[in-house]
């Protein structure tokens, strides 16, 4: 009678022991992402990824809070504070958000501050949850442009023995050095990676992620911070003083957009909003995608062009702390970002 208590208690026990940590590692597991997903637009992360929106949030690299991570509403209300350390190159997908962290810059002293704390004197590429909890790193390097495409983090690594472009799957699995090439990964579309050369030559080439990586030229020119957009590609022509153009993909005919040199710019589905520093000619503008109805936005030298859904945010170059706004539909002037925790 007693080995038969026993045996119950005990197949019990171990029944228990197992439930527990099937919990656990379900808990652990990151789940893979459909093959097609981009963590966040190129124009952004041209930019230095200082915005994502994703699933009615906004992510942001905050300037009056030392940089780091904070998350808002796209009406910029419910501000709060998701890292404790400076934060670039954001993008996401799912459950997760993945960005680049440098303790080398400016962090914050707090004790109250949750995530890596006031101690940490780390960097690399990190993943956490939507709301900054279980900050993970993938990979301790130092990184200059990163993006999501499908569960891979497609990332640059400045020097080292990675130094190029590496990928690391999302679950931190199966790292490795896709070429020495120290390519920008942010412009993806549909399992496929554009990009202007770098060593032989600066033509627009495509990478096909679902086929081990393999790449192709698509447009021969000196091209720069390509986007895809619907059917056109639009990019900087380094080889004309620095205008924007657009190239149709169908046919190969490219427009000239502007004739002043372009600096930064990004774009949404109806305008492209660019920053010139040119002598007499020193502001941010707005335009239509074929390049009407140019106007003026500011005057001034700016950088740092994001874009959510409601604005575009935008720098003074060489201030620091200092972020504007403007409504991406024009109907507000030009004002001080002030994101504040409310």
């Amino acid at each position: 009678m007693k080995s038969r208590t026993f045996l119950i208690f005990f197949s019990i026990f171990i029944t228990a022991i197992t439930v527990g940590l099937l919990i656990y590692f379900i808990s652990k597991r990151v789940p893979m992402n459909d093959e097609n997903v981009v963590g966040n637009t190129p124009g952004n992360l041209y930019n230095g990824g200082l915005f994502l929106e994703m699933d009615g949030k906004v992510y942001f690299s905050n300037p009056l809070g030392n940089d780091c991570l904070y998350s808002m509403n796209p009406d910029e209300t419910d501000v709060k504070q998701l890292t404790s350390m400076n934060t670039s190159h954001i993008v996401g997908a799912g459950k997760y958000i993945y960005f680049y962290l440098d303790y080398s810059k400016k962090n914050v002293s707090n004790s109250k501050l949750k995530g890596l704390g006031n101690v940490s004197v780390f960097y690399g590429l990190y993943r956490s949850q939507l709301d900054g909890e279980k900050q993970e790193v993938l990979d301790r390097e130092y990184i200059s442009s990163v993006q999501l495409v499908g569960s891979y983090l497609y990332y640059n690594v400045d020097n080292g023995n990675k130094a190029g472009l590496n990928k690391i799957r999302i679950d931190e699995r199966n790292q490795s050095l896709v070429t020495a090439e120290k390519l920008d990964p942010s412009c993806a579309l549909d399992g496929k990676i554009y990009y202007s050369g770098v060593d032989l030559d600066h033509d627009l080439h495509v990478m096909d992620t679902l086929s081990e990586d393999t790449s192709s030229i698509l447009l021969s020119g000196n091209i720069w911070q390509p986007i895809v957009q619907n059917g056109f590609v639009y990019y900087i022509d380094a080889a004309h003083h620095y205008r924007l153009c657009r190239t149709n993909l169908s046919s190969g005919e490219t427009s000239v957009l502007t004739d002043s040199r372009v600096d930064f710019y990004n774009m949404n589905e109806f305008n492209i909003f660019y920053a010139t520093s040119e002598p007499g000619n020193q502001t941010l503008r707005v335009m239509k995608l074929d390049g009407s109805n140019n106007a003026v936005i500011a005057e001034g030298i700016f950088h740092a062009l994001s874009l959510t859904s409601k604005y575009l945010y935008f720098k003074p170059f060489d201030v620091e702390n200092v972020m504007y706004h403007v409504p991406v539909d024009g109907s507000d002037v030009v004002s001080t970002f002030l994101p504040l925790n409310k």
